[in-house]
């Protein structure tokens, strides 16, 4: 069954919702997960408007450059976007579905993704992830609407 485009922008935004919810309950790699297929979601949302059978990777950057969505936006929610993608980026992986919170850790840490933070710093780059969801998902469901 071929999933519809605006299956995906209501994907994207209970992804979103679980990302927080699971952050709340300190389950990061799986709330780190969902935030970036919450944003997976959303540029397939607008692939999908075109494209209904495009079959792309799990490369945000690849679909965000397919989704079109930046050339939808004003000038400064482009640049916006694109650096909470790169941001994004850097933290997400699709496999982190098989991830514990100490794998994650293992793997911030040899990203250097723990350098400079205080306190626990899988929280804080699950929260960064989240963030930058929320920013990218903000742009584009608003665009959706129009």
């Amino acid at each position: 069954m071929r999933i519809e485009a605006a299956d995906y922008v209501d994907a994207a935004q209970e992804r979103l919702s679980n990302a927080k919810l699971l952050y709340e309950a300190a389950q990061y790699s799986f709330a780190l997960y969902a935030a970036g297929v919450a944003v997976e979601s959303l540029l397939r949302a607008y692939i999908a408007q075109f494209d209904p059978i495009l079959e792309a990777a799990h490369n945000l950057p690849l679909l965000l450059r397919a989704s079109n969505l930046r050339n939808l936006v004003l000038p400064d929610e482009n640049e916006l976007i694109y650096a909470s993608l790169i941001t994004l980026t850097k933290l997400w992986k699709n496999d982190l579905r098989y991830a514990s919170n100490n794998r994650l850790r293992r793997r911030l840490k040899k990203i250097k993704l723990d350098r400079g933070i205080r306190g626990d710093f899988l929280k804080e780059n699950c929260r960064i992830a989240i963030d930058m969801a929320t920013t990218i998902l903000r742009i584009g469901a608003a665009e959706w609407k129009n």
